[in-house]
């Protein structure tokens, strides 16, 4: 006999507790479910700002002291043991596991303790990531365990379910696009004059085209291609101003990059910006350079801000801007190609209107009700 939401306990589990995209999805589920009738509890590593929102909104969080992305087998074997003792004094019905390090251990933890039902979100693949062949391989075949161990598996995008090649793979996956609520965001003005109180950096630069980045400072995100980018941007508008939102291990080779180009006056680096996305109002335009992405739910939010995207032809981006529709589409790594998007998009007006009127009627495609509905059918 099928049991009724409030009687379907979801535990959900993710490796870090900072704020990207795969911890706006378990936020965003965990909220969800919990207003939905779902009895929830969300256990992650560290007590980052996951931790915090989550608490806030009045959604139970376990803290696994032992779980990190640091990789040694003791630690694993201790993060390993934490799982499987919050599972038998849990025993949730629905173990929902995301992040490749979480998603591995969870699924096999989950199976030892036999939760009823197991399902693994894949937000995007480490194999993509610029590693050696053998590295990938070993990657690739962990998150291939990983699908077999769970019962079902989430792909963001479609082409994230089609990377996974192995076999029996492709029959244990269903693709459920992100999803995002209406946002509120600023206007035009005052999102400038706060981010200028915020960052007196930007202040003599209220009245200048400015860009945005949002996104870990992590090699994945390929922040330096934009900065390298900038150097041919600014010797033709000098004017032009490029700001990155986020924190990670990059900062000080990125804060180098910028010193070593003189862009200490075109790129800024502000750091994690909270409720960021209400700021997209003060730009022209977003830039995603990234290597990979599954998805990324900052071009939904560009979209719903009404903003025109530049950003990689990788992963599942083009499932959300496509070229010359909402935004163009440039190739991962390449310097002069995306300078050359910019300054298309930057000295066009009429194009960027085009480009923005379009972005805001795509994000009806990717309603967080639709996202909310496909998932919590999976649950039952």
């Amino acid at each position: 006999m099928m049991k009724s939401r409030a009687e379907t306990k979801i535990l959900y589990l993710i490796t870090k507790s900072n704020w990207g995209g795969a911890q706006r999805y378990v936020y965003d589920l965990a909220t969800g479910a919990a207003r939905a009738g779902f009895p929830t509890l969300v256990a992650l590593g560290g007590d980052g700002e996951l931790s915090v929102q989550l608490r806030s909104a009045k959604i139970p969080v376990h803290t696994l002291r032992a779980l990190t992305r640091d990789v040694g087998f003791l630690q694993e074997w201790r993060a390993f043991r934490e799982i499987i003792a919050l599972l038998k004094k849990e025993k949730p019905d629905v173990l929902h596991i995301n992040s490749s390090k979480a998603g591995g251990m969870g699924a096999l933890a989950g199976r030892l303790c036999r939760v009823p039902r197991i399902l693994f979100t894949a937000h995007g693949w480490a194999f993509n990531e610029n590693r050696p062949l053998w590295q990938r391989l070993v990657l690739k075949f962990l998150h291939w365990l990983t699908v077999m161990l769970a019962h079902e598996t989430i792909a963001v995008s479609e082409i994230t379910k089609r990377q996974l090649n192995w076999p029996l793979a492709a029959r244990k996956m269903t693709v459920i696009h992100n999803g995002i609520m209406p946002q509120e965001l600023l206007a035009p003005h005052d999102a400038r004059t706060q981010l200028a109180i915020a960052h007196h950096e930007l202040s003599p630069y209220l009245h200048d085209p400015w860009s945005v980045s949002i996104g870990e400072l992590h090699p994945t995100k390929q922040h330096d291609v934009m900065i390298r980018a900038m150097r041919d941007i600014v010797e033709v508008q000098p004017r032009a101003r490029h700001l990155i939102m986020g924190e990670g291990e990059e900062r000080e080779r990125l804060a180098g990059l910028i010193q070593k180009y003189n862009l200490t006056q075109h790129v800024f680096l502000l750091g994690n910006v909270p409720g960021a996305s209400k700021y997209l109002t003060a730009f022209s335009f977003m830039v995603l350079p990234s290597r990979s992405e599954a998805l990324g739910y900052v071009l939904l939010e560009a979209c719903a801000a009404g903003i025109p995207a530049i950003a990689s032809s990788v992963g599942g981006v083009p499932e959300i801007i496509r070229h010359r529709e909402e935004g163009l589409l440039v190739s991962s790594g390449d310097v002069h190609g995306l300078a050359d998007a910019y300054l298309l998009l930057l000295t066009n007006e009429k194009l960027r209107s085009a480009f923005a009127h379009k972005a805001h009627e795509r994000i009806a495609h990717f309603s967080i009700d639709a996202m909310y509905k496909k998932t919590f059918a999976l649950y039952l």
